[in-house]
């Protein structure tokens, strides 16, 4: 009886240290789902080049990002692929926090570990033909975990665990008029569902409370469409190209201020500098023009250079830095990427995370 009479004063205990941890600074905490954590495109390509997708004709293994351009692939074939950055050893982390029982020994680990640990990994089939590709991805998983507040631990969990479809098609707009024959057009349509946890809580709140009771585990389906237009003009230099987009137009089962799927826009340029030997591509996109919170996060910048059977990528975006190579030896693809990222935890310190690739042509 005596045990039950202090449970509720525990509990308010609990309370007001955790709101005194959150009233520290905390800034480096992320109140939502990590930047890097919302492309549609995970995959070693994407990583390298900076996520960049409008201005880019087809990703160094085949694929096209860009629905306008599938015009252009260069020939038909069905892609697996298996994609994992930085951490191993965390896949099992993020399932456990997902879908499996959580106790309060599990949530009082996580103080004892790295102050920062992310991981994400993507295995997934996708066919790609002149004018029209498809994927299925039945496991995408996106993990995150900050320590912070030395005096008054706080951790901050994000991971999601996803699987998806994709339909894309895109044509050129010549057969309506021939004057628009410069000028394509494309959509992808998305269809996936998720499973994810997000919070925030301190070291008493991980010993006193349920674990389900603050970080709860919730589910989104969504139906979504990403059109978009292209423009290659015949006679301009360096073959450039010129692509505007909206994205996650369509339905959520349930709107998550963590996944609110928003409806926003961005545009691309890309051109193809002249070399002696090889190919050199670069490419500059700007998107969530509405909803991004400054100029810098709106920026992607991503080059490559293929020569043989190997391509170099370069990627710069908000925060992060990247540099890859990619190789292709008949069926199969291999690369890695490093990426230079800034941690908001250690005085805004880069980060170094490896992300590696392997994928079977077919």
């Amino acid at each position: 009886m005596r045990s039950f009479a202090l449970k509720p004063v525990f509990l308010l205990i609990a309370f007001f240290v955790s709101e005194a941890a959150h009233a520290v600074d905390s800034s480096s905490a992320f109140e939502s789902v990590p930047d890097r954590f919302r492309s549609s495109e995970l995959t070693l390509g994407a990583r390298g080049l900076g996520e960049i997708c409008l201005s880019r004709d087809f990703m160094p293994d085949g694929t096209v990002c860009n629905p306008a351009f599938l015009a252009e692939a260069p020939g038909s074939q069905l892609l697996g692929r298996i994609f994992v950055g930085n951490g191993y050893a965390a896949l099992d982390t993020a399932n456990t926090f997902v879908n499996e029982t959580l106790t309060k020994e599990d949530m009082q680990r996580l103080f004892e570990k790295d102050s920062a640990v992310m991981l994400e990994a993507h295995f997934g089939v996708v066919f790609v033909a002149k004018n029209f590709s498809a994927g299925f991805s039945p496991y995408r998983v996106q993990y995150a975990q900050e320590v912070h507040n030395p005096n008054l631990p706080v951790v901050s969990l994000h991971g999601a665990i996803e699987r998806s479809m994709f339909f894309a098609y895109g044509d050129s707009l010549g057969g309506i008029a021939p004057e628009l024959a410069p000028f394509s057009a494309g959509a992808r349509v998305r269809v996936l569902e998720r499973k994810f946890v997000h919070g925030e809580f301190s070291l008493i709140e991980a010993t006193l409370l349920e674990p389900r009771d603050y970080l709860p585990t919730r589910k989104q389906t969504a139906v979504l469409i990403d059109p978009s237009l292209g423009w290659v003009p015949p006679e301009a230099p360096w073959k450039l190209r010129f692509s505007i987009s909206a994205y996650n137009l369509g339905h959520a089962s349930e709107e998550f201020p963590e996944y609110p799927n928003y409806v926003d826009f961005g545009v691309g340029i890309g051109a193809e500098p002249p070399v002696r030997f090889g190919k050199f591509r670069v490419g500059l996109d700007a998107v969530d023009l509405v909803d991004a919170p400054t100029l810098i996060d709106r920026i992607r910048f991503g080059a490559s250079y293929k020569a043989g059977l190997m391509e170099s990528m370069l990627g710069l975006r908000a925060r992060t830095f990247s540099g890859g190579i990619m190789f292709s030896l008949s069926v199969v693809q291999a690369g890695v990427v490093y990426e230079f990222v800034r941690d908001d935890l250690n005085d805004q310190r880069l980060q170094t995370r490896i992300a590696t690739e392997v994928s079977i042509r077919l």
